[in-house]
């Protein structure tokens, strides 16, 4: 600081010599009670601002943990479906494989008898589920999922 700024003439607002010790600190006085107020301001201002990010950070963290669960969720609903899925994809397979044995079955009993073995859909018994894939006998959520005797015949 130079020592023009320390000298009671330049804190001087009206420039008058005339100005009394007691005006001088009387003004002194004056700005640091301002300047108090002033900090104490600031300071509520501060908090204000803490407690309003302390909120939106409480509000985001259960926003967060509420993905999180529906995430989980979505995941557990996947993984049932694609179980469910490889469970049906198997049964369709075991289906396919037992169509292609009856075929085959068919064909042999056609060649030695001579008589055709075209099996019509109306003849068909209405309860054969094995012979009607596309329509379970159950609905496909009641399935017993991993049981060891579902894939066996």
């Amino acid at each position: 600081m130079s020592s023009s700024s320390l000298s009671p003439a330049a804190g001087r607002t009206s420039g008058s010599d005339g100005d009394s010790p007691a005006a001088d600190t009387h003004r002194r006085e004056k700005r640091r009670l301002s300047n108090r107020e002033s900090a104490r301001r600031s300071r509520l201002r501060k908090q204000q601002h803490l407690d309003e990010l302390v909120q939106e950070v409480a509000r985001l963290q259960a926003e967060n943990a509420r993905v999180a669960a529906r995430a989980a969720d979505i995941v557990s609903q996947y993984a049932r479906v694609e179980q469910e899925n490889t469970v049906l994809r198997a049964r369709a397979a075991e289906l396919g494989d037992r169509l292609r044995s009856v075929n085959e079955v068919l064909r042999i009993v056609e060649e030695f008898s001579g008589v055709a073995m075209d099996i019509q859909e109306e003849m068909l018994p209405a309860d054969d589920p094995l012979l009607r894939p596309w329509q379970l006998p159950y609905p496909a959520a009641a399935m017993p999922i991993g049981a060891p005797h579902m894939l066996h015949y």
